[in-house]
């Protein structure tokens, strides 16, 4: 066996440990010459107030699709338009109040709290719905009902610009909203999932397209709450075979949209 003196395995200690700092220095050198990647890229744009819900479509028929946002106890709904790049600066305003005046105040509270985006009239433009509360203030012997508004897309206008065709909600306290042509006609529903004024009955509400507002395109099916609180609503294929044209009947085959329900535990 090789042995060497104490000062020779200390110089060989001192190279070992200079040839680490040397590479150690290099490799700092490589890492830092990588360019910094970022997970995410996050830009904020201001809406109205309290924005509780969102969804996405194109609004000005330029193939991208824009945002729009609700504003719970505003008096707003908010349209961010993409400029085809993934910008959203473009901002309009709806106002959407019971009262017409822009002095509207507190007591006018229109309370938007769910809109989607869809054709319902079956005219290749989006459309937009959106429900709103109204709040009921303190002293008042009545609970407001609710109104579900459809705006009526137009290509060359802004929405603040569409017309609109209004629907008054007896049941007024919204739980869920989605949107689907549930029957199978090329015009896209709405269903509703709402409960009335005294919170102890429910139900499913479809209003069907191309004219909700007609009382022959609605319909509203009671739900039992003996076994809980719906809370929330989606439509979707479950997958059986069906005859005819999902609700409320049809003929043909069909991929037929199913309504899903959130259920909670009933309160104690």
């Amino acid at each position: 066996m090789l042995h060497t003196s104490e000062s020779v395995r200390n110089r060989t200690k001192e190279g070992r440990k200079a040839v680490f700092m040397v590479l150690l220095m290099l490799t700092s050198l490589m890492v830092s010459l990588v360019p910094t990647v970022s997970a995410s890229h996050i830009t904020q744009y201001a809406v109205q107030r309290d924005p509780a819900h969102l969804t996405v479509g194109d609004l000005n028929c330029d193939g991208h699709n824009d945002i729009l946002s609700v504003s719970v106890m505003g008096h707003y709904i908010t349209a961010l338009y993409n400029d085809g790049f993934g910008n959203f600066a473009d901002r309009q305003d709806v106002f959407i109040s019971n009262n017409a005046s822009q002095r509207a105040g507190f007591v006018d509270t229109a309370n938007s709290v769910d809109a989607e985006i869809a054709d319902i009239d079956g005219d290749g433009v989006n459309d937009i719905v959106y429900y709103q509360e109204n709040i009921r203030f303190v002293g008042e012997t009545f609970v407001r009902p609710g109104n579900l508004t459809t705006m009526w897309g137009e290509c060359s206008e802004r929405v603040n610009q569409w017309d609109n065709t209004e629907i008054t909600v007896t049941n007024p306290y919204h739980l869920g909203m989605e949107v689907g042509d549930i029957n199978d006609d090329g015009d896209d529903d709405i269903v509703l999932l709402t409960t009335d004024a005294t919170g102890s009955n429910q139900y499913i509400q479809i209003y069907r397209g191309p004219d909700p507002s007609l009382l022959t395109n609605q319909q509203s099916i009671p739900v039992p709450l003996t076994n809980g609180l719906y809370v929330e609503t989606r439509l979707g294929h479950w997958g059986e075979t069906v005859q005819g044209g999902g609700i409320p009947g049809g003929l043909g085959d069909c991929e037929d949209l199913d309504i899903w329900l959130l259920r909670t535990p009933p309160y104690n």
